[in-house]
């Protein structure tokens, strides 16, 4: 039937695409290889749903693997984000005296806590260090905020917000380190932004008047 055949072939090549962002591990023998063999096999018979389903399983079980949180993407923004890839990336990352610093995060590898009547809970808490210019260390702050979501599963497609808000950081080059410190593993994880503070002061926007 040519029209079942099309249909596997595209679903072949979906799993296949997703298999092969799951890295060389697969490729290596053992039993991620058996399952992307069988993951193969589905869609090649037209079991894409039996398919994805064991292309997630694999994926789950490189995310606990991984020995520490990693960052798909790690940016600074103009607002807080909608969502997971629902953000609006800053231009530039030149910032007036005083304006807060917006950086949205896709952290990868994170555990799960338990919150009861099917709740999942996601949470971290954020470590911040400041750098100067020359290296040396100005601020080295734990735990200056936190980040907690209750959740119906265990998502993987997670944005983690932050705002810095910084009093007498006077103009010149700074490295923010940002760390987070994941609630429910022994996990952490880094990443770095590199910011310029202009001689201009930031003037808060007036609070719009209801009407």
């Amino acid at each position: 039937m040519p029209a079942a055949r099309t249909l596997s072939k595209a679903a072949n090549g979906v799993i296949m695409a997703a298999l092969l962002a799951l890295g060389p591990v697969a490729a290596h023998g053992g039993p991620l290889a058996d399952q992307a063999a069988e993951a193969d096999k589905m869609a090649e018979s037209g079991d894409v749903a039996g398919a994805l389903v064991t292309v997630e399983g694999m994926k789950g079980t490189l995310w606990d693997q991984l020995p520490s949180l990693t960052f798909l993407t790690a940016i600074p923004v103009t607002e807080r984000s909608a969502g997971y890839g629902l953000y609006n990336p800053r231009e530039d990352t030149r910032y007036k005296q005083g304006e807060p610093i917006q950086l949205y995060a896709e952290p990868q590898g994170f555990g799960y806590g338990e919150g009861g009547e099917g709740i999942v809970k996601v949470g971290f808490y954020v470590d911040l260090q400041v750098m100067g210019q020359d290296g040396q260390e100005l601020a080295n702050m734990a735990g200056i905020t936190q980040i907690d979501f209750a959740v119906r599963a265990k998502v993987r497609e997670f944005a983690a917000d932050v705002t810095y808000n910084f009093e007498g950081l006077g103009p010149g080059k700074y490295r923010l380190i940002t760390t987070l410190r994941d609630k429910n593993s022994v996990k952490t994880g880094s990443f770095e932004t590199e910011i310029e503070v202009t001689d201009e002061v930031w003037t808060a926007p007036a609070a719009k008047s209801g009407g």
